[in-house]
């Protein structure tokens, strides 16, 4: 089952993703997406100093199309420089094994309930339409968990967008990484991604899937924006949509994906950084935005940070023109 394999590779993300049904988008990201590309701008990059050590924290996004041209020469640069590369979780061919015996175990019901019983007669009516639009039987996802519906009903509405993790900026960098000998470390693990999205209270996991629902018909455009959004660096656009909708209308959610988990790297980046070398993070966007953000986090601690921009090679990945957010050209 494709999408099953697909979800695999982005819990983190998609957690996120789901969330913005919730947002409300409106509005445009801040300057159109030809007026960015025309000053070379790319994805957000910041750097981390002290005395011997820098570490480039690169904002990164899961689930992307091919129409996406992001990587620019004075980005693989930085990250040719880099001997230690930092990933969020391993999500190889071993890693991928381990996910679906813990989704299993961690998502699909055993108790002989079923998701439908928690669901009222409007919702029953939403999860129907969710289903029959993103190819999935209602069968698999009544067995589910409210949390693991979600997250499949999102990844279903990336896909008919074009949007695969298959394309994303983590695997690409992954690759290279690979490629180049890098030393790599991961900060999580799958298990943990899992199990902090199965351990949500249930009325968290309703909520999350009641607003996936609501929104599903739109979900796919409001990741495609989030996309191009991160595309050419609009971080206050991000920042509003992604990460202050997100605290204010779950906590909860705030608190265990985004402010728990930056303290737990910001800790692991603190220990690269009282060594010496250079290092580059690949992570999440979210967790570089906001207040409590992790290079925010290493500020405190006395390292200097700043926004670093240096796009101003030719791009290495060549795609077809992006659209702005409006959908002009």
């Amino acid at each position: 089952m494709r999408i099953f394999k697909t979800y695999m590779t982005s819990v983190s993300a998609l957690f996120c993703g789901a969330l913005l049904v919730a947002c409300g988008q409106g509005g445009t990201v801040d300057g159109k997406i030809a007026e960015a590309r025309a000053r070379n701008d790319g994805p957000a990059v910041w750097v981390v100093k002290d005395h011997d050590s820098t570490l480039y924290l690169f904002g990164t996004v899961h689930l992307l199309s091919s129409e996406f041209d992001w990587m620019s020469g004075d980005l693989e640069s930085i990250f040719r420089e880099s001997g230690t590369v930092f990933f969020e979780i391993d999500t190889g061919p071993s890693a991928q094994i381990k996910a679906s015996v813990l989704t299993q175990s961690l998502g699909f019901r055993t108790d002989g309930l079923r998701l439908s019983g928690e669901l009222d007669s409007y919702q029953l009516k939403l999860l129907d339409a969710a289903a029959n639009n993103s190819g999935i039987a209602v069968a698999t996802l009544d067995n589910m968990k409210p949390w693991l519906a979600s997250e499949f009903l999102t990844v279903a509405a990336a896909a008919e967008a074009g949007l695969t993790p298959e394309l994303s900026a983590d695997d690409a960098l992954k690759s290279r990484a690979a490629a180049q000998g890098k030393n790599i470390i991961y900060l999580d693990t799958m298990e943990g991604q899992l199990t902090r999205a199965a351990e949500q209270p249930q009325f968290v996991q309703m909520k999350l899937l009641s607003d996936t629902l609501e929104g599903f018909n739109t979900l796919g455009s409001d990741l495609t924006k989030v996309a191009q959004a991160w595309s050419v660096g609009q971080t206050n656009y991000l920042t509003r949509e992604l990460i202050e909708e997100t605290r204010k209308r779950s906590p909860d959610i705030y608190q265990v994906f985004f402010d728990d988990v930056n303290r737990d790297w910001s800790r692991q980046f603190t220990r690269f950084m009282e060594g010496n070398g250079t290092g580059f993070a690949g992570i999440g966007i979210g967790h570089l935005l906001g207040e409590d953000s992790v290079q925010d986090l290493l500020r405190d601690q006395g390292y200097e940070v700043s926004r670093y921009y240096a796009f101003k090679g030719e791009p290495v990945i060549q795609t077809v023109p992006l659209r702005s957010v409006t959908g002009e050209d």
